[in-house]
């Protein structure tokens, strides 16, 4: 009965210990994102693996627009054009400070998307006269801050998130930017996440491009 009980507790206190090391674990996948405007419709593709990252950017007829490949702890991006066959080392400025015009506000509303739960964040900016409302889920999601703060998007819901406090390891599941009379401007969402293991080949520019950075 003792040699019973101690292998018991020698496999519960195994499954703690992996069970910890599981969800200590960065996220190494996939996410598939849309964002949508009144004008159009582009299909994001992110890969994860480590500490690179690659988004791929398709229009509404799913063809490849644009590739960035981005080095997280090296704070390198490189831009893929596919059609010309070239790539450039984009030059990365100093991180974002958070504009003191901003209103932030972290709700206890929830909702289900996806299959996750989501808090409501909402950001309130007079100046840009922008609300945009971020549905977070809480996860190893470490990467998604430092990629935005990285890229820099143009669209003023994404560039913005990277300079709140305390948004390291969450992912917006959806993000919806209006006009503070509350006309939609923007909406990017999440389709799916896949945990799974990226191709090396996904984060290595192809061969045959030739650098845009080169002098002529």
């Amino acid at each position: 009965m003792k040699k019973i009980y101690l292998s018991l507790l020698l496999l519960a206190t195994f499954i703690l210990i992996s069970l910890t090391t599981l969800c200590g674990q960065a996220f190494e996948g996939s996410i598939n994102l849309v964002r949508e405007t009144v004008y159009d419709t582009t299909h994001i593709a992110i890969f994860v693996k480590n500490a690179m990252v690659r988004v791929d950017e398709r229009d509404t007829k799913h063809r490849l627009v644009g590739s960035h490949i981005v080095d997280i702890e090296k704070e390198e991006v490189f831009a893929l054009s596919f059609n010309k066959q070239l790539y450039a080392k984009l030059a990365v400025n100093s991180p974002c400070k958070r504009n003191p015009s901003l209103t932030i506000s972290k709700t206890p509303n929830h909702k289900q998307i996806n299959g996750k739960t989501c808090y409501q964040w909402r950001v309130r900016d007079e100046q840009m006269n922008t609300e945009v409302a971020y549905w977070m889920y809480e996860g190893e999601f470490d990467f998604f801050a430092k990629l935005l703060s990285l890229l820099r998007r143009t669209e003023y819901s994404l560039s913005v998130l990277s300079t709140i406090p305390g948004v390291e390891g969450y992912l917006p599941m959806l993000a919806e930017e209006r006009t503070l009379l509350r006309k939609e401007k923007l909406k990017v969402r999440v389709v799916s996440i896949e945990q799974n293991t990226p191709s090396k080949g996904l984060f290595t520019i192809p061969s045959n491009f030739k650098s845009a950075n080169r002098p002529t």
